[in-house]
């Protein structure tokens, strides 16, 4: 429990470039201009090109925050479209890069704090959310454990890339159904440990007038992890967290938070 209690570590921004390596993510060639907006005020872009964002998800924002999509963004969400899409993102240098980051940040920031010198089993890909201003909430009150085969001892971990705070942030009780939920605020450079396992959390509508962008993971210490979350699973979830495809750090050097 005491690796799951509360923390917020920083981090050298300068050792990862998050803004910059989401910014690149970001970018469909075809926009031109239109790619040189700050990552906390995509939101701001007028008119929405013809051409669908290169990182789909990004279609899913716009929608969201009450944008109507063009003709080839929606087809472009549809499901066996956006599999083959994140299929071709795989390959592109943007998301390449975001990976290894990805991966050497867990390994030196998070895995540490974890407290199984032998290492985690993480989350890979982390859920990468943009949050745009919005008449409504990207997620509903929930806790981990309300899905299936999400195991007692993760983990969780939230990384902002830009400040959060207020409205545009998320919102986490300090204990399990103690209900004294709050936001929680932090600029750039500091991430979120919590019990999202059995702590409840969720997000408000952003009338903040800035996109919130992060990143999020759940992590189980290698001499906790269970196939299939202990239960009864299928042989394609094994290896996974959850619903979540997941990769092992290796051994690591401990540290508190």
């Amino acid at each position: 429990e005491r690796c799951r209690a509360e923390a917020r570590p920083s981090f050298d921004v300068s050792a990862y470039r998050w803004p910059e390596i989401f910014a690149a993510l970001f970018r469909t060639e075809a926009w031109g201009a239109a790619n040189h907006r700050a990552i906390d005020a995509m939101h701001e872009l007028t008119e929405l090109p013809e051409t669908p964002p290169t990182f789909v998800k990004l279609a899913h924002s716009y929608r969201h925050a009450g944008r109507k999509l063009p003709r080839e963004w929606r087809l472009a969400i549809r499901p066996g479209e956006e599999r083959r899409a994140f299929a071709r993102l795989a390959e592109h240098s943007a998301w390449r890069e975001f990976e290894e980051t990805y991966e050497r940040f867990v390994k030196r920031e998070i895995a540490p704090l974890c407290g199984d010198a032998e290492g985690v089993v993480y989350q890979c890909p982390p859920t990468l959310r943009c949050a745009m201003p919005s008449r409504a909430p990207t997620i509903l009150m929930h806790r981990d454990g309300d899905y299936p085969r999400h195991q007692p001892c993760e983990i969780n971990f939230w990384v902002p890339i830009t400040d959060v705070w207020g409205n545009n942030t998320l919102w986490i009780e300090s204990a399990p159904d103690v209900g004294d939920f709050a936001p929680v605020e932090m600029k750039h450079g500091s991430f979120l440990r919590f019990n999202g396992h059995d702590a409840r959390h969720f997000t408000r509508p952003n009338d903040t007038g800035k996109t919130r962008v992060s990143f999020d993971l759940r992590c189980v210490p290698v001499s906790l992890y269970k196939q299939h979350g202990g239960g009864v699973g299928r042989a394609r979830d094994k290896g996974k967290i959850g619903d979540y495809r997941a990769k092992r750090t290796g051994p690591v050097t401990l540290r508190p938070a």
